[in-house]
């Protein structure tokens, strides 16, 4: 929400997909409030419905913010988050690739690093990754995911960019 809202303050035109499971209401109402904003209730996991907004709002950017964050929810409900977290990823994905968006941003996470060894403090890019939880895995495995698509593309001559954006607790803007 705070993406989009710098967005529309910028001047973009933006469309959220949100399926309110951990946002609210409230907050796409405030946006919208702000600027050029389209709020659509439904999950990234439905291919067909994503298909339907990046076509009919003529999208050539996606922001991927969708996901489970909760690290010890993710301990005791794994399959939950590789559900949500990859499995919806992928999905999102092959919606974008049937209708060719050629930009993506993914909202990643540093706990893809797990517990660096001391001498790699500060964690830099490049550092071994060996996340130790469920939640840092599903991001990884939609890291990896994203590698593999944008070699394919560049194999077949499609253009196709995407930034993995790492941090740690995100809290606002």
């Amino acid at each position: 929400s705070h993406a989009a809202l710098r967005l529309v303050e910028d001047g973009a035109s933006v469309v959220g997909l949100d399926d309110l499971s951990r946002g609210h209401r409230a907050t796409a109402a405030r946006i919208a409030k702000a600027g050029d904003y389209t709020f659509i209730e439904g999950s990234i996991a439905q291919q067909d419905l994503v298909e339907s907004i990046l076509r009919e709002h003529q999208i050539d950017l996606v922001m991927h913010f969708a996901a489970l964050t909760y690290v010890g929810e993710s301990v005791t409900e794994p399959l939950k988050y590789y559900n949500v977290n990859v499995g919806g990823a992928a999905s999102l994905l092959q919606a974008v690739a049937n209708v060719g968006v050629e930009r993506f941003v993914f909202s990643s996470t540093c706990a893809t690093y797990g517990e660096p060894d001391q001498e790699l403090i500060p964690i830099r890019e490049d550092c071994p990754q060996h996340p130790i939880n469920p939640y840092g895995q599903s991001k990884l495995m939609v890291e990896r995911i994203l590698k593999d698509y944008s070699e394919a593309c560049t194999r077949m001559q499609r253009p196709f960019a995407y930034a993995a954006l790492r941090y740690f607790n995100v809290a606002g803007s």
